[in-house]
């Protein structure tokens, strides 16, 4: 009902806002973090970009949302992360209604327009919702998925941040990755580092035939490989079957009184976790066995011909450095 009639039922104001202190339920600016609010939604007007706007922000060292709730005694184990202003905050500001005066609450979305004032007027708002969709629908060429399936694997060998997929410039049907650290927080912090998207691919189909001849091919590693499994798995089915054994001994000694629960509990515990080890070898010989057969037929293949869905899990990261270095760090046994 509260939300039906335009009262806020939130328990935390959102930044740029505080509850009134006659009213809770009526949100009011904030003297402070409403300028700040209102500084995002004027440059993002004129054109600036989203990471234009982290970086002025950073700049000047202004408090993020956390920070400023914090130091405005907010309770609790609240993750500010770096303490530095990122593209989600500022997006997250950009796109939240509330900041028109309208309050969208609850599960059912109750919307009410003109429930407290406004930050930024509903035109300027609409038309920053209309630039992000239209740079949303120039990221990725039609056709093509909008989550690269590199995603979050591409890392900055400078700073150690996730590197952005972007298109060519001229919306050309080309892609690149770049690390937007440089942009947000400065030269000091990172580098900025750049690559192709068709140089990591090439990096990663090289290097994949160059782990698979070391790891799988070269002087038999394959064959010596399972050997080793199938010895391990033989240790540890014996060693199985012993504590299997013993702790059937003990439970007729645990039913038969002649010793407690808890004894018999811990030669249990050291049966099961003997299980669960011989369960673990069993399934990562399967596992190599799997990857050896994918393996042999990706190096048979040539490098157009390997999809990337077939070796992504076996990519833990890629990491740019400088002078076009890429490495690929795999994560296969």
């Amino acid at each position: 009902m509260k939300a039906q009639h335009g009262e806020f039922i939130g328990p935390r104001a959102p930044f740029g806002y505080q509850k009134s202190n006659e009213n809770p339920s009526q949100l009011v600016p904030d003297p402070v973090a409403a300028v700040i609010v209102r500084k995002i939604f004027e440059m993002a007007a004129s054109g600036t970009g989203v990471t234009g706007i982290v970086r002025y922000l950073n700049e000047r060292g202004l408090p993020t949302p956390i920070q400023y709730a914090k130091a405005h005694g907010l309770d609790g184990n609240f993750d500010d992360g770096n303490g530095s202003w990122n593209s989600r905050s500022v997006k997250y500001i950009l796109t939240n209604r509330t900041y028109t005066g309208m309050l969208v609450q609850g599960k059912e979305k109750r919307t009410v327009e003109a429930t407290h004032e406004a930050l930024v007027d509903s035109g300027t708002f609409d038309a920053i919702q209309k630039a992000f969709q239209a740079r949303a629908y120039n990221v990725v060429p039609q056709g093509q998925p909008a989550d690269n399936i590199l995603k979050g694997k591409v890392i900055c060998g400078c700073c150690g941040g996730k590197m952005q997929r972007k298109r060519g410039t001229d919306h050309a049907d080309w892609h690149f990755f770049s690390c937007i650290t440089k942009n947000r927080l400065g030269a000091d912090k990172c580098t900025g580092m750049y690559a192709r998207e068709e140089d990591v691919l090439s990096a990663i189909y090289r290097q994949l035939k160059d782990y698979v001849d070391e790891h799988y091919i070269t002087n038999s590693a394959y064959k010596q490989q399972i050997q080793e499994y199938t010895k391990q798995i033989a240790d540890l089915t014996q060693r199985k079957s012993t504590a299997w054994l013993n702790a059937m001994e003990h439970y007729e000694q645990y039913v038969q009184g002649e010793i407690s629960k808890e004894e018999f509990r811990a030669v249990q515990d050291i049966a099961n976790q003997a299980k669960e080890v011989l369960i673990q070898a069993t399934e990562g010989k399967a596992t190599y066995e799997k990857q050896y057969v994918t393996f042999r037929k990706l190096l048979s293949a040539s490098s157009k011909d390997i999809p990337l869905s077939e070796i992504m899990d076996c990519i833990d990261k890629i990491v740019v450095d400088g002078g076009g270095k890429i490495v690929v760090e795999w994560s296969c046994p």
